[in-house]
């Protein structure tokens, strides 16, 4: 499908089911946002901020109420002044609904075009992703964007203006990976005078701008002064066409009403139902120590009332009062934490006052997407902050969703985060005809969401939805049916809170395991990753070693009818993107029978002398899922390129696929690096190995004969043997790997040498990987691996 059709189609089907939402459950944010068109059409502009006939008084920044404004215009324009009353109770009919349902839908259109011109426009979205899997890439991040879930619920069914507010942040995203920082700062000081919740997004700004747009080199220090005017104009440019208006017709106590306004304190620490973050926590356990010292009568606390689900202020009865201030220093030191761990991830191995390259192992090619920034600052204001809305959620999953389509190791974490999404925004509708179509909408959502992530980089299921996900869901569900069809016949007199404050909690422990994932997951080359992938390495490779030993699956050349090759190759732009290729040949003659290539994504960081923590198992799913679809080309041996047993902890590369796949396996190494081999026999014998090495060159050297191949014998038992190439100089390094011994291991080897130059099944999957990534890689920035 072409980028327009597919605009076209799927616009044309968003908005067509939203119309067919127009009758359904109405809200109290109906009667809200009614009688902000009403006070900003009939009061003074001074008036706005102070007029409170209704209670549902106007508490945004004034681009929304001039918004509003524009909104009262058009209904008075067609004839629809019974939207314009102002009513100290709530006024609704069928036009109010209409006209109110339609100014949504009307914004709607907005924020598609936003989410077309980000998806298939932006140049960061796919500089990282092969040139095959970019049209998919893009048409995944138009629909998930275009058809959130949270989206739909919260505006076609709840009724709020989300979607259009969410369109200038996804605009703000484009012009940062457009590289137009001014363009970007500026429109997001226009949603802050829009909405300002998304100050979540603020100290995100702060630090991506501080590595990507601020200069700190002495040479170029100076440069920053106009950069930062020019910042500087751009951010407050909205502020002043936004609050000057009101400082001219009220002073600054026009300012004050506004103030007092957007920051009420009088709300509570939480909102009516649990937001799913630290607080609901918080609540259940202060619940919890409550229940148990009344129980055992000690001491004398006050009831909680936090469980009225009344939005009120509130004291806890038994652990510490929390107050703005407080959630405040929270919610800065967590997203200064990880915030500046992500400066120190971009930075390290390009400055030396941020190289941590002996601790962490690894340098980046590429900075750290803005999306990263945006996440964790939301993600750490949510979390932390105080009186958060469940809704709000909606601040993580977009950028979430964007970062996962442009590295696609976050796939599983945006998944689940659209579930903790769902369960949590539930509650918000509670009549029967909602609660069937919530569920419906959640679902599709789910499955499209899966479908189009698969499509996107064909990765298997057990990396998309990991067992733990879907028991946490499978509770989540029985609560969620519990609560809306039989607590109501059961309990609902005694304990009327109980199943939302279950549901809360709940979502709050899975989002706090998010969080928490989230954050192992982007700091996953540092110390404590790498020391607990080489333990569960360790213990792997003790099991395999075990079967390796024991296990003799092939005994005899006879058994042998087809080999394969297997190899790897990676883009410099997107390392964590590999091309896996398994070449089929029949044995002993070598007829090619087939190459078959697929992209995979590396979740797990490089670490010296454990390569197969990051790509044994890729490369065994592969290969499995290629014999599934195949059978006929299962092979009786594969050849990696790589050692076997031949290992400093005697478990190469070739024995993690064998064992992986239940197929025997030999290593087939091209290079001999001296400081492995060292480590492998022992430093004691470092003198020996230099002499074996020297005696091999000078064998090679003179062209003398060699019958079949020189064992390594500096130790026993012998676990390499080395063949000759030709008339060169090197030679291949053999070694057994799973279900087979050295010696049969040597022998096919040795028949797959075509030509006597090199082994032609892993030759043939090596070549094919790399074309693949020159091809589907951009590659005047790409370099093989």
């Amino acid at each position: 499908m072409g980028e327009i059709p597919c605009i076209l189609s799927i616009g044309a089907i968003l908005i067509a089911f939203k119309c067919l939402l127009i009758p359904s459950y109405t809200s109290t944010d109906f009667e809200v946002h009614r009688n902000w068109m009403a006070v900003t059409w009939n009061r003074p502009l001074k008036a706005w901020y102070t007029e409170s006939t209704s209670e549902w008084t106007l508490d945004y920044p004034p681009f929304f109420a001039y918004f509003e404004w524009a909104l009262a215009y058009v209904a008075h324009t067609i004839g629809f002044d019974e939207c314009l009353q102002i009513s100290k109770t709530p006024i609704m009919s069928s036009r109010i609904l209409v006209f109110q349902r339609l100014s949504v839908i009307a914004t709607d259109i907005f924020y598609i075009a936003i989410c077309a011109l980000y998806a298939f426009k932006s140049p960061r979205l796919v500089a990282g992703i092969p040139k095959k899997m970019r049209k998919n890439a893009q048409e995944a991040c138009f629909i998930l964007l275009a058809c959130l879930q949270a989206l739909l619920i919260c505006d076609s069914i709840h009724f709020q203006y989300n979607s259009m507010l969410t369109a200038f942040f996804i605009l703000s995203m484009y012009f940062i990976d457009s590289g137009r920082f001014l363009l970007a700062a500026l429109t997001f000081s226009i949603l802050l005078n829009f909405k300002h919740i998304y100050v979540y997004y603020a100290l995100g700004y702060v630090f991506f701008y501080l590595v990507n747009y601020f200069e700190f080199s002495a040479a170029k220090f100076l440069n920053n002064f106009p950069k930062a005017i020019t910042l500087a104009i751009s951010l407050l440019l909205p502020f002043a066409f936004s609050i000057f208006p009101f400082f001219h017709v009220a002073g600054v106590e026009g300012l004050q009403n506004i103030a007092t306004r957007l920051f009420p304190v009088s709300r509570g620490l939480t909102h009516a139902f649990w937001a799913p973050n630290f607080w609901a926590l918080y609540n259940f356990a202060d619940l919890i120590l409550y229940r148990i010292l009344s129980i055992l009568k000690i001491g004398k606390f006050e009831a909680p009332t936090y469980t009225s689900g009344l939005v009120q202020e509130y004291s806890h009865s038994v652990l510490p009062n929390v107050n703005p201030i407080g959630t405040l220093c929270l919610v800065v030191i967590a997203s200064v934490i990880v915030l500046t761990g992500l400066v120190i991830r971009w930075r390290k191995g390009k400055d030396p006052i941020f190289n941590f390259e002996r601790i962490f192992r690894k340098t980046y090619s590429r900075p750290v997407d803005f999306s990263l920034f945006a996440i964790f600052s939301a993600l750490s204001f949510f979390y932390f902050g105080y009186h958060v809305h469940e809704k709000a959620i909606i601040l993580i999953t977009v950028p979430m969703t964007i970062l996962a389509i442009k590295d696609p190791k976050y796939h599983r974490h945006l998944i689940h985060l659209s579930c903790i999404a769902s369960f949590s925004l539930f509650p918000l509708l509670f009549t029967p005809f909602e609660i069937l179509l919530k569920y419906a909408i959640c679902v599709a959502y789910f499955f499209i969401q899966l479908t189009f992530l698969k499509r996107y980089t064909r990765m298997p299921l057990g990396d998309l939805l990991p067992w733990r996900h879907i028991a946490s869901w499978v509770v989540l569900a029985i609560v969620e049916i519990y609560n809306t069809f039989l607590h109501k016949w059961l309990l609902s007199d005694r304990l009327p809170f109980a199943p939302l404050m279950v549901i809360s909690v709940l979502t709050s422990i899975e989002l706090t395991g998010f969080f928490g994932s989230l954050i192992w997951t982007t700091f996953a080359d540092g110390i404590i990753e790498i020391s607990w992938q080489k333990a569960t390495c360790r213990l792997r490779e003790q099991l395999i070693r075990d079967m390796t030993y024991s296990v003799q699956t092939v005994e005899d050349e006879q058994d042998v009818q087809i080999v394969a090759g297997v190899d790897t190759s990676a883009s410099s732009s997107n390392p964590d993107m590999v091309y896996v290729s398994v070449s089929f040949w029949k044995y002993p003659d070598l007829q090619h029978l087939a190459t078959i290539s697929d992209t995979r994504i590396l979740r797990l960081p490089y670490i010296p002398q454990y390569l197969a923590v990051r790509e044994a198992e890729v490369v065994a799913d592969f290969v499995r899922s290629v014999i599934a679809e195949r059978p006929e080309l299962r092979p009786d041996v594969i050849l990696c390129d790589g050692f076997g047993q031949f290992h400093s902890r005697s478990c190469g590369m070739a024995c993690h696929v064998g064992a992986l796949t239940g197929i025997p396996s030999i290593g087939i190494a091209k290079n001999l690096a001296l400081h492995d081999v060292y480590e492998t026999v022992g430093i004691d014998k470092r003198a020996k190995v230099d002499q074996f090495v020297d005696s091999c060159r000078e064998i090679f050297k003179s062209n003398k004969s060699v019958p079949g191949f020189i064992p390594f014998d500096i130790v026993e038992p012998v676990k390499l043997n080395i063949l000759r190439m030709g008339g060169s100089m090197s030679g291949v390094f053999v070694s057994a790997g799973y279900g087979i011994d050295l010696d049969l291991a040597t022998t096919i080897s040795a028949k797959t040498l075509l030509n006597n130059t090199t082994c032609e099944p892993i030759r043939a999957a090596d070549l094919e990987s790399r074309r693949l990534v020159r091809e589907n890689f951009d590659g005047n920035r790409d370099k093989i691996e």
